[in-house]
């Protein structure tokens, strides 16, 4: 109907060819700018962000990755009073989502958006996120993380005790040495292995990590 009516009111060819290219500009131009959150495709997910009230956000931002265009887009926008922001619609597969505090962009939560409900609590210095396959995944090598960095603060506090108090030998110098090369090496590698899987885990620790990674360990990545 919509082609026909263009047809009756614009005969001349060109008139109704140029109608139809600007229709479908401003179709490609919707499909970058905003989610599809009424399609029938895809599957619906529901995201709960509690944040701490010591962290002080009033408002935040749902941004989505899209590999096919290799930009971020605008899913959704949420105000609070309480810290509780919520945020729902659809998506056809997981990918990388940031969630954007009060416009500001220096520092962004990452979590992998996939189908159904993912709850996540954000306190000062620590998060949690539950619902989410990809997200225990993402939580598991941050957990990885973090033990093997505070065993690697845990060595040089011993090494800094020691050396305060003059007990600090040839030999235990060598041991911390040896044992920080180790756990540094642990990271590099789990850090490397998560990265090539490929997923938007991946993608995730790839873009906030990878820089941490030494030449030797970089050539690793695919």
């Amino acid at each position: 109907m919509l082609f026909y009516w263009i047809y009756k009111r614009f005969r001349n060819f060109a008139a109704m060819k140029k109608i139809i290219l600007s229709i479908g500009v401003l179709l490609q131009i919707a499909a970058l700018t905003g989610c599809d959150n009424n399609g029938s495709h895809g599957m619906d997910y529901n995201v709960t962000c509690t944040v701490d009230n010591k962290l002080k956000h009033d408002s935040a931002t749902l941004l989505v990755l899209e590999d096919d265009y290799g930009q971020l887009r605008v899913c959704g926008a949420s105000r609070s009073d309480n810290g509780t922001f919520t945020f729902t619609g659809q998506t056809d597969r997981p990918k990388v989502a940031i969630i954007r505090w009060d416009n500001d962009s220096t520092n962004p939560f990452y979590f992998v958006l996939e189908g159904g409900n993912i709850d996540i609590a954000i306190r000062p210095g620590s998060w949690d996120i539950k619902g989410s396959a990809k997200n225990s995944e993402y939580l598991h090598y941050i957990n990885q993380r973090n033990g093997i960095t505070d065993s690697r603060v845990a060595t040089w506090q011993e090494y800094l005790n020691m050396a305060a108090d003059s007990s600090l030998k040839a030999d235990d110098e060598l041991r911390m040495m040896r044992q920080d090369s180790l756990l540094n090496d642990s990271l590099q590698r789990i850090t490397v292995e998560r990265i090539n899987r490929g997923d938007a885990v991946g993608r995730i620790i790839r873009e906030r990590y990878g820089k941490q990674l030494d030449q030797e360990h970089m050539r690793m990545l695919k």
